[in-house]
């Protein structure tokens, strides 16, 4: 047995991002000095996650309208698919008030000559975010919370159907942490390294999203029984080729319009795009669009700068430094200058998030947060079906279920419940058990264990099958089912029979070990949930081949799953959707 550490609280927080630590605030706010928060992050919170890298824009703010509006926006840009309005509605009331509480805290937003926030298109806004996570993860210290930084939680702990903790050990110092929670959020990111990356080598983590972003919220909420749902949606970000920073900095920040090889501003000018949207089509209609130029031989695609706005243009090193300084670095090294020449972009790999434009997460209870497994509650991009929130409304989500944590405490009034010992002794063995196994290795001259997989080995294997049979790049991003039951079959071989082979030389590595059993479960997710849905609603995203028409009359709905641990199947159910904001779901409003 290894050291443990024994940690009661009455509201853990998985996960010191974005919603993380803006739920930690809101919950003293309302749960007054007395209660007892906990944040456990696997890196250090003030430079950790989706921020980590800083940010030259929030791109959910409502410059004009009404938060019925922005709703609006945000369903019209997911095809008009169903999303949850209801989630959408509650962030779009507090979103702006949010945004005020975090320039008060420190965060410089740009401002017109007007004194008026500098408006980046309908709803966003422009700031200086260079500082943003440590501007965000000062909310969390100014809160009081209890920090630990560095522990990697594996598993969230289940008794009598309510979810009472998790555990997990430590990156640096190897020990066992054992907590019990009244309450607990799951806010550690999305998935990325779902599919095999561009790039290869010591550069394969060179892709758009976080790396370390790597699917443990839906894994571990998955496998203590909660209801998933969204995995028929993935996003495919259009992104600066090589560095794949984001491009709307291009479009929207400097006016530079989307272009073929030809110089044909395909968006604007080919009927076929504009009678779905032309330039401001939704988002995976974009990604669709992009592809079909380069299937016509008329590819490579740009963001013509040399049309932007000049001044913008040339502002454009600056703007990236905010957010991805290595843009900067190799624009300089390829002699790029955007003021000269088109910016080259393509779509990079498919990644699984629920906070940007797309809807991966937990099923929640109205607008509670809360799952369907009592006592654990998801938010950022742990939470489903409530997409484009981006930075400010994961904020706003945070605060929302920091103060519906504490309201179910109080209302249930329950307590920290009593473990099992032998339960939590299985969880110790099966969190170091990569470590375990590479210590009963033999090993090949140069190094490597006869009997073991290496995280990395496994890893690329997994990426390898999901690229080929679940819809890559390397396919256009089409999907049928021939090639879903092969990645079925082979990603359930991963899991069921090779996972026992998974072996780790250090914690480093055991780390590794558990980022491919969690993206292992999540590709789980994503190849049943796009399975289930015979249909292709989510047109650039998901195309089905088989299936290449939308059908209403069955899949305008949301599909949820819930895993059996006894067979490793996943038992599917439909909840009707329901539309609040009034009108054409294919319209925006203003």
């Amino acid at each position: 047995m290894r050291e443990r550490v024994n940690i009661d609280t009455d509201i853990l927080i998985i996960g010191g991002g974005t919603a993380g630590c803006l739920a930690a605030w809101e919950a003293r706010q309302v749960g007054g000095p007395e209660l007892r928060i906990t944040i456990l992050e696997r890196a250090n919170i003030r430079h950790s996650g989706s921020l980590a890298a800083g940010q030259n824009a929030l791109n959910a703010y409502i410059n004009q309208g009404t938060p019925e509006d922005w709703v609006a926006y945000v369903r019209y840009d997911l095809c008009g698919a169903p999303v949850r309005e209801d989630i959408l509605l509650s962030v779009g009331r507090e979103l702006n008030q949010t945004v005020a509480m975090m320039e008060k805290e420190g965060l410089p937003i740009k401002k017109d000559v007007d004194g008026r926030y500098l408006a980046r298109g309908k709803w966003n806004i422009e700031v200086n975010g260079r500082f943003l996570k440590p501007i965000t993860a000062k909310m969390a210290e100014k809160a009081n919370a209890q920090i630990l930084n560095w522990v990697y939680v594996t598993e969230l702990l289940k008794k009598d159907d309510r979810c009472v903790g998790a555990v997990g050990f430590g990156v640096r110092d190897g020990r066992f942490y054992v907590v019990r929670a009244r309450a607990v959020l799951v806010a550690s990111g999305g998935a990325a390294g779902i599919w095999r990356p561009r790039c290869s080598g010591d550069a394969h983590h060179r892709i758009w999203s976080v790396p370390f972003n790597t699917g443990a919220s839906y894994a571990m909420m998955k496998r203590i029984g909660a209801e998933m749902t969204g995995f028929d949606t993935r996003m495919i970000p259009v992104r600066i080729k090589d560095t794949y920073a984001p491009a709307g900095t291009l479009a929207i920040g400097a006016n530079a319009p989307m272009v073929n090889a030809l110089g044909e501003v395909f968006m604007f000018e080919k009927e076929e795009y504009i009678r779905m949207g032309g330039h401001t089509a939704p988002t995976p209609v974009r990604v669709w669009a992009c592809y079909q130029e380069i299937a016509a031989g008329r590819g490579p695609i740009f963001m013509d700068t040399t049309k932007g706005d000049p001044e913008k243009v040339a502002g454009l090193r600056e703007q990236y430094l905010d957010m991805s300084p290595h843009t900067v670095l190799y624009w300089g090294a390829h002699d790029i200058d955007p003021a000269r020449e088109p910016i080259e972009i393509e779509g990079d790999s498919p990644f699984l998030v629920g906070a940007h434009a797309a809807c991966c997460g937990a099923w929640t209870i109205g607008t509670t947060r809360m799952t369907t497994v009592p006592g654990l509650f998801a938010s950022g991009e742990a939470l489903g079906q409530a997409p484009s929130r981006f930075i400010s409304g994961s904020w706003t989500c945070g605060r929302i279920a920091g103060r519906n944590m504490v309201r179910w405490i109080e209302e249930s009034g329950v307590g920290l419940a009593e473990l099992d010992p032998e339960e939590i002794t299985r969880l110790e063995e099966a969190t170091f058990a990569p470590v375990e196994r590479w210590s009963k290795q033999e090993f090949y001259t140069n190094g490597k264990p006869v009997m073991g997989i290496l995280p990395k080995e496994m890893e690329e294997h997994m990426q390898n099958v999901m690229e080929d049979y679940c819809g890559g790049r390397v396919r256009y991003f089409s999907i049928s089912e021939p090639y879903l039951n092969i990645a079925r079959k082979r990603i359930n071989r991963l899991r069921r029979d090779q996972l026992k082979y998974l072996v780790a030389a250090d914690l480093y590595a055991l780390q590794q070990a558990w980022d491919v059993i969690n993206r292992l479960d999540c590709c789980q997710l994503a190849i049943e949930h796009i399975s289930y849905r015979k249909e292709t609603r989510f047109l650039g995203y998901v195309n089905r081949t088989d299936y290449p028409e939308r059908n209403d009359a069955e899949y305008d709905c949301f599909i949820c799953s819930v895993w059996n641990p006894d067979t490793d199947e996943l038992t599917f159910k439909k909840y009707p959707y329901e539309q609040l904001v009034p009108g054409d779901r294919a319209k925006e409003t203003v």
